[in-house]
């Protein structure tokens, strides 16, 4: 089964991708350090480093070389559905989504689709994105894929601990083929402690706890260096908490307070929470030092650590700086929350090929 790979990244859907019995034919990422990792990871994969605009039909041909699709998936960036705070939609101000530059990859994706024809799509992407302009916009979506002749389209937002994963993120997957079949999602594998079913959700220390003691021993696992004043400041928060500046000795809390146009350390939500090891994590968030606190050492997570929570494999090594690589890490989609999905669509395939013969 051949599939093609949008907005690859470091690789987290690729991995589910491939895990799921997949043959990608070719991938695309416009970052070139992300490219480096995604080819260092998956180097029989042929990779076009380049902006997605710029993947005509003809570059497309020079890989796919007549082959049958029977897959395309990708998360188009999100930034015009995440960043928006409170939304501007069509019916208050004017605002239509589908000039936004940062949503017309979104029509990239459903352009590429078009003109590739697979039998299945795979498009996941941020939780807001069923909500823009109060749903006008994915049912705007829905309809140019329904164009394409993709009538049985499956939407929903998926949990990421339901499906083994030690982190409690939620994505939008969106699913549609072309061969009149109704997609039934995965059942989850896994379950919350309230809801009294076994198993019950992956957690922070299942993934990570093993780690202790061997940092810089491993690839991506470098703690970073905080400074002593931050350091301390993280010794006072309980594990499972975030920052009480009530805690805090006078000295510590008047630095922090400096560091805050606000008085509070709400900019610092990320980094000043502890993660506990009995329960599945807060969402990784991409971007420099905007990982958590390890549950019981006074540092943020290393790169490997948030790695091990999106359940990339250790032998998932990324490049670049610690930034870029924190960015890599926490922009992927878990590949075990994807895989469950992908190796639905693989069956059907496989199913549909066999009443075929």
């Amino acid at each position: 089964m051949n599939a093609i790979d949008l907005f690859s990244g470091a690789g987290g859907l690729t991995r589910a991708t491939c895990d799921s019995g997949f043959n990608i034919v070719l991938s695309n990422e416009v970052n070139p350090v992300f490219a480096k990792t995604h080819h260092y990871n998956f180097p029989s994969i042929p990779m076009v480093t380049d902006d997605i605009n710029n993947l005509t039909t003809e570059v497309i041909n020079e890989y796919v070389k007549g082959q049958e699709i029977d897959l395309v998936e990708g998360g188009p960036p999100c930034q015009g559905f995440s960043i928006f705070g409170k939304r501007r939609f069509v019916n208050t101000q004017g605002y239509d989504p589908k000039q936004d530059p940062r949503n017309f990859l979104v029509y990239q994706y459903i352009r590429i689709v078009k003109e590739t024809k697979p039998k299945f799509f795979f498009m996941e992407n941020v939780k807001g994105f069923t909500n823009l302009d109060n749903g006008l916009f994915i049912e705007n979506v829905k309809k140019e894929f329904e164009k394409l002749g993709y009538k049985n389209i499956w939407c929903a937002v998926v949990c990421a601990a339901d499906y083994g994963v030690p982190q409690e993120r939620y994505r939008m997957f969106m699913i549609g083929n072309r061969l009149g079949i109704d997609f039934i999602p995965p059942e989850p594998t896994h379950f919350s402690v309230a809801s009294g079913r076994k198993p019950i959700y992956k957690t922070v220390g299942d993934a990570i706890m093993d780690l202790v003691g061997k940092e810089n021993e491993i690839p991506n696992h470098v703690p970073l260096r905080h400074k002593p004043i931050v350091a301390a400041r993280y010794s006072y928060i309980k594990e499972g908490c975030k920052l009480n500046l009530d805690d805090l000795p006078p000295e510590l809390a008047v630095a922090t307070r400096k560091d805050s146009k606000t008085g509070k350390v709400s900019n610092y939500s990320h980094v000043y929470k502890r993660l506990d090891r009995n329960k599945p994590s807060t969402t990784m968030v991409p971007g420099h030092n905007a990982f958590p606190v390890h549950p019981t050492l006074n540092r943020t997570l290393t790169a490997r650590e948030a790695a091990r929570i999106q359940t990339f494999p250790d032998t998932h090594e990324f490049f670049g700086t610690r930034q870029e690589q924190c960015i890599q890490v926490g922009n992927a989609v878990p590949p075990k929350m994807a895989e469950p999905f992908l190796r639905k669509i693989y069956q059907y395939l496989e199913e549909g090929v066999n009443n075929e013969s």
